[in-house]
């Protein structure tokens, strides 16, 4: 049997949502869950989920690529970073020694973190350059083995990012779309994951002001990972 897919994110990125799709769309039926309690979260503030997590078999990590044993089916699932930023900040995914921070604040302060937020790392960058770094560096790996999907895209058009899918790992299943045999999916359209938020695309537009934009747009070297969609 050929090893399931393997899903990597920066945090907060929609790594629960695909999660989902994958599991109801690929692996109806198969149990896929972590068998057991997990720790999610802050280095400082881990919380502890005692019902696990239903398709924790599907998750690689929120490790950077160098750091990460190469599989032969992997997907990395990339969102716009205000969305990520904003969502971290919802979730207080952050140190508890910044407990009442303001998002302005947190924008700007240099992380505490590395790849993932469970493991502690000295401050040498702020969350903004960390999703950078992080997106950036999956970019540029090797794609033979690799599928890149934008969160936004699976939202909006799932029907699209499913036949990707199928192209990149599940041969048969492609050919029967080319043969106009179709599939109905299974969207996604309630509140999966870790502490889940709405999940709209559109809702870091409430926590940005226009000087926190201007600052986030500052930080990065190109804006081509931004959702631009209008």
């Amino acid at each position: 049997m050929k090893e399931h897919i393997s899903i990597y994110s920066h945090p907060r990125s929609g790594t629960h949502f695909l999660e989902a799709f994958i599991a109801r769309n690929f692996y109806r039926g198969q149990n896929l869950s972590s068998n057991g309690a997990i720790y999610y979260g802050h280095w400082s503030n881990k919380i502890l989920l005692e019902s696990g997590e239903p398709y924790h078999q599907l998750f690689g990590s929120h490790f950077f690529p160098e750091e990460v044993k190469k599989k032969k089916r992997r997907i990395y699932i990339y969102r716009d970073g205000r969305a990520v930023i904003s969502s971290i900040y919802r979730s207080k995914f952050y140190s508890t020694s910044w407990d009442g921070i303001s998002f302005s604040e947190f924008l700007r302060k240099k992380i505490d973190w590395y790849g993932g937020l469970g493991r502690e790392a000295y401050p040498d960058m702020n969350i903004v350059e960390h999703w950078y770094h992080h997106l950036n560096s999956w970019m540029n790996q090797p794609q033979d083995d690799l599928l890149i999907i934008r969160f936004e895209d699976l939202k909006r058009d799932p029907k699209t990012v499913y036949k990707s899918i199928c192209k990149k790992f599940f041969p048969q299943e492609y050919l029967k779309l080319r043969l106009g045999i179709n599939k109905k999916i299974d969207p996604i359209r309630e509140k999966v994951g870790l502490s889940p938020n709405k999940a709209t695309i559109t809702s870091w537009q409430t926590l940005f002001s226009k000087e926190d934009e201007e600052f986030f747009i500052s930080q990065l070297p190109s804006l081509e990972y931004l959702d631009q969609t209008k």
